[in-house]
């Protein structure tokens, strides 16, 4: 290691069992195999789930040779993604879901993947999926739609009408 090339590394990590953004310190339930999965509950998964990173250097001093260890952690709930663009939020969510098999133990992923990915979809990017099932009731809510579907209806009670006079 020479004094002019210090060595940076970064990660990161999501936690559902911190009191908050400023405690560091991560309890033993986190390396617990026991600990249950953390569901998604709306909002409030925003202020349950806690991001944190952090940013690692390497430093050789020039005369000393001594080497410094240095280490800045950032913390923060879910919820304050929504300050940030879109695009780091969709990245987040492509980390998530692209993590290396070998880490997806070690950073607990199976705990807090899906509440999430779930919060940060739906919440942070305001993606809302749509149950399929009730598309054709739901299209009546609005008012072209009673419009075309009046229509619809319309044109067969006269069709029906019409197959009763022309039938008798």
């Amino acid at each position: 290691m020479s004094p002019d090339a210090p060595v940076c590394r970064g990660n990161w990590s999501i936690f559902n069992n911190l009191k908050s953004p400023l405690d560091l310190y991560t309890p033993e339930s986190h390396n617990d195999s026991s600990v249950s999965a953390h569901s998604y509950n709306g909002a409030k998964t925003g202020r349950e789930l806690i991001f944190r990173c952090e940013y690692q250097t390497l430093r050789k001093l020039p005369r000393s040779k001594a080497i410094i260890f240095s280490i800045r952690t950032y913390q923060m709930y879910l919820e304050e993604f929504q300050k940030f663009s879109r695009e780091d939020t969709e990245i987040l969510i492509n980390a998530i879901e692209s993590f290396h098999p070998d880490l997806m133990d070690y950073k607990r992923h199976q705990i807090w993947k899906n509440a999430a990915l779930k919060y940060l979809r739906r919440n942070v990017l305001g993606e809302i999926k749509t149950q399929k099932k009730y598309w054709f009731w739901n299209s009546f809510k609005t008012g072209p739609a009673l419009v075309i579907g009046g229509a619809v209806v319309a044109v067969a009670v006269a069709w029906i009408s019409a197959m009763t006079h022309y039938s008798e």
